[in-house]
């Protein structure tokens, strides 16, 4: 049974990190550009996003902050937007496989960047 547990826990941890792999891989919906720190970016989504009904999780990334989101706490990553810093400036990338429009989404990383 133990085994069973150890099995069905590496590969749920691994469909999340296909998941994002394959966002990433794929063209961002939307980028974008500001002069916001990093850091302040991250918490304005996070706290943006924190009030919609999807599974949020923070994750640090080399050189920045990714923040992700999955239908349930035990799905694949649908939707996320990775923050990082470069040069004075800091970027977001936002990749979505949503199902339905996830406009309000993107239009939360848009107003953070400003």
């Amino acid at each position: 049974m133990k085994r069973y547990m150890a099995c069905v826990i590496s590969m749920t941890l691994l469909s999340g990190c296909s998941s994002v792999a394959k966002l990433r891989d794929s063209t961002p919906t939307a980028v974008y550009i500001g002069s916001n720190s990093a850091e302040d970016v991250a918490s304005c989504v996070s706290s943006a996003w924190s009030t919609k009904p999807l599974h949020m999780t923070t994750a640090q990334m080399i050189g920045g902050i990714s923040i992700q989101l999955q239908q349930n706490a035990d799905g694949p990553i649908v939707a996320l937007v990775d923050i990082k810093p470069v040069g004075a400036n800091t970027t977001a990338k936002y990749y979505s496989q949503l199902p339905y429009d996830d406009t309000w989404y993107f239009e939360q990383v848009k107003h953070c960047m400003m």
